[in-house]
């Protein structure tokens, strides 16, 4: 929808913000509030999903800028006053996106950690400044600013963007999936989410899923997730960097690290998943000929038993020394001995003339 007025602007900011970046809704309560004066911040939005901006820096210059609607040539510096108030306008309707059967409170308790905190202004920064021009398009307002998508506008969070940006660029050449498109699937999720859905990208583009259970997948992604988080705890230490240039690229460092460790992980658990578990192994025994012949495994023979179940017997050394010669077929040994009678076994009795199986020697 085009929009030629303030009040309009103000309603239709988050479909517009929908739209652009193709997330299920908006938690936007419909409300717009004020920033504290006191604290030098361009827009917030609450937990109850008001959204508030700065009237110096927000406000003011969006109620000129269609108060002096359609007028051309006028100087970049309010051009950029412009283009930066809408940027902010875009940057906290991203932060009010949210998935299906979600909000944006639900990440309320995340946000308080630093790592959580540090993704979610990070993304939600190069997002709205990456796509800002499309916002502008949708909203229609190079009609009511002439030049507004070309003037200049600074980016905000220069200790969280760069690791942003690296963090995105390493999980989107690891999956084989655009950054942008990356930063995109983040952008339209609550902050408690945003790690989570990096590491199911890096997941569903790996050869886990034909490896690991289904049962197994959501622990797998927790490992890749919580691999990542540690790189971004730090960030917030940046802020007081005075060198801006050292503090952006310490933040890239560290962006790129978590990235890193994602995929680490992802490889982990792909060389886990490729062990036989315990239960599979092969227990290597002695095999029988008939074990052989038959293609079948090598399988551990058990002590014989006799007819009855008794456990076979020890034969005397000399008669066990017959036997062995008798079976290798070598000349007896001069220390065996002929049996005398109560050595020998005897026959069944009665009708079954079959013999009584005989101990078996254990090679």
């Amino acid at each position: 929808m085009k929009v030629t007025t303030y009040r309009e602007l103000m309603a239709e900011q988050a479909r517009a913000a929908v739209r652009v970046s193709g997330a299920h809704h908006s938690s936007w309560n419909g409300k717009v509030g004020a920033t504290d004066p006191n604290e030098k911040i361009r827009g917030s939005v609450g937990w109850d999903h008001t959204i508030n901006y700065s009237d110096e820096l927000v406000t003011v210059p969006l109620k000129d800028m269609f108060e002096n609607s359609r007028v051309y040539n006028q100087d970049p510096a309010t051009l950029r006053s412009y283009r930066e108030a809408v940027k902010t306008v875009h940057h906290e309707n991203t932060h009010a996106l949210a998935a299906e059967g979600t909000e944006h409170v639900d990440g309320q308790a995340a946000y308080q950690n630093s790592a959580e905190r540090a993704l979610e202004e990070g993304i939600t920064e190069v997002h709205s400044y990456d796509n800002l021009n499309e916002y502008i398009d949708e909203l229609g307002l190079e009609e009511i600013a002439p030049g507004i998508k070309s003037a200049e506008a600074q980016p905000s969070y220069d200790h969280y963007t760069p690791a942003a940006r690296r963090f995105t660029e390493g999980i989107g050449r690891n999956a084989g999936v655009e950054p942008s498109e990356v930063v995109r699937r983040l952008a339209v999720v609550n902050p408690a989410e945003k790690f989570r859905t990096a590491a199911e990208v890096l997941y569903e583009n790996s050869d886990l899923p034909g490896k690991i259970p289904e049962q197994e997948r959501e622990a797998a992604i927790g490992r890749i997730e919580a691999a990542m988080k540690p790189s971004f705890s730090d960030l917030e230490n940046l802020k007081t960097e005075p060198d801006k240039e050292k503090m952006r690229r310490q933040s890239a460092i560290a962006g790129a690290r978590g990235a890193q460790a994602g995929v680490d992980e992802v490889k982990a658990l792909s060389r886990e998943w490729s062990q036989p578990a315990p239960e599979t192994r092969v227990e290597r025994g002695v095999a029988t000929e008939q074990d052989r012949s038959n293609g079948q495994a090598p399988q551990e023979s058990a002590p014989q038993q006799t007819a009855d179940g008794a456990q076979p017997q020890e034969l005397p050394p000399d008669l066990a020394a017959a036997v062995h010669a008798s079976r290798s077929g070598s000349e007896p040994l001069s220390s065996a001995s002929r049996l005398s009678e109560d050595q020998m076994g005897s026959r069944r009795s009665g009708t079954d003339s079959s013999p009584e199986r005989s101990p078996e020697i254990q090679r």
